[in-house]
């Protein structure tokens, strides 16, 4: 051997040892690639079940797995209702029971969905279109505000879809708050609601198309669900029609055409989610994934 082999060799052998620092030393993204898997998850802001079950199209049904029966929590109002979608526990844990936030409010301090995910290594979106909402991020992750009215709900899918294509993230969440607002001025099931809840099923195919054509639909799970119904022009009381929220799983990764027959709670999203992309779901989350849903997990488990 040549003295330069023998120099070659030795600096092969420690090449390991210079490296492990560096990976240490690197961000979670390259130091592992995280999930290979997609979330998306779709909330609507006051979508009541049996509106959105009335006009979802026979093939969207075919597609996916359904229930109109699942619930949210109380008060079923925005704030506590999508701090238990993303903490994977109820009120009496989390303790949000307000509705209003400025930045000067105390962050939410539990774990998340999006802290998880990003700690596995995981690329996280959130758009949202009510401010209030970065509240359920920690300050130093992005959160996208696509201030409402000026953005509506299908340019908003629109833009989520981009930004699915863009960047492919691990957990892309987006809230919408079209229902909600319309919900609020004219009336819960009046014609102006409905005409806006009409079109949930036809953006939401058209961000299905858009996963299928950048070529992610088979590693992708798309939930669509809601945080409250509401009844009048208002909501947040123990009323079937405020608490009855649609829970929907579409995507290759869901069932195709079945109607679920677990209770469905809305904390157990977050759980569905992080399972769906191969993390641990905490012990201590009320929230279980709903595996009915999802394709190949045995029945029962």
């Amino acid at each position: 051997m040549t003295r330069f082999s023998r120099r070659g060799a030795v600096l092969l052998a420690a090449l390991p040892l210079v490296l492990a620092p560096l990976l240490l030393l690197a961000p979670p993204g390259l130091a592992r690639q995280g999930p290979r898997r997609s979330v998306v998850i779709f909330s609507f802001d006051g979508t009541r079940a049996d509106a959105l079950q009335s006009v979802w199209t026979a093939a969207l049904r075919r597609q996916g797995a359904v229930s109109w029966t699942a619930r949210t929590v109380l008060p079923s109002t925005t704030l506590p209702a999508h701090t238990s979608m993303v903490t994977g526990v109820g009120t009496e844990v989390h303790e949000v029971r307000f509705n209003d936030w400025n930045p000067s409010m105390d962050p939410l301090t539990l774990p998340t969905i999006f802290t998880r995910v990003r700690a596995a290594g995981g690329r996280v979106v959130i758009l949202v279109t009510k401010p209030k909402l970065r509240f359920l991020a920690p300050p130093d992750m992005p959160v996208e505000w696509l201030p409402f009215p000026r953005y509506r709900q299908a340019s908003i899918v629109t833009a989520a879809a981009q930004r699915f294509r863009e960047v492919r993230p691990a957990l892309l969440f987006v809230h919408i708050a079209d229902p909600d607002d319309v919900g609020h001025r004219s009336g819960w099931m009046s014609a102006p609601y409905m005409a806006v809840v009409q079109e949930i099923p036809t953006l939401v195919d058209r961000f299905l198309a858009q996963v299928q054509a950048a070529g992610a639909w088979e590693d992708t799970l798309v939930i669509v669900t809601s945080d409250h119904g509401g009844h009048g022009i208002l909501h947040g009381t123990n009323r079937p029609e405020d608490v009855t929220i649609p829970w929907i799983a579409l995507g290759r990764a869901a069932r195709a055409g079945v109607v679920l027959q677990q209770p469905i709670m809305i904390y157990d999203t977050a759980a569905t989610a992080l399972f769906a992309l191969g993390l641990p779901v905490p012990e201590r989350w009320q929230g279980r994934p709903v595996t009915e849903a999802l394709t190949g997990v045995p029945a029962g488990r």
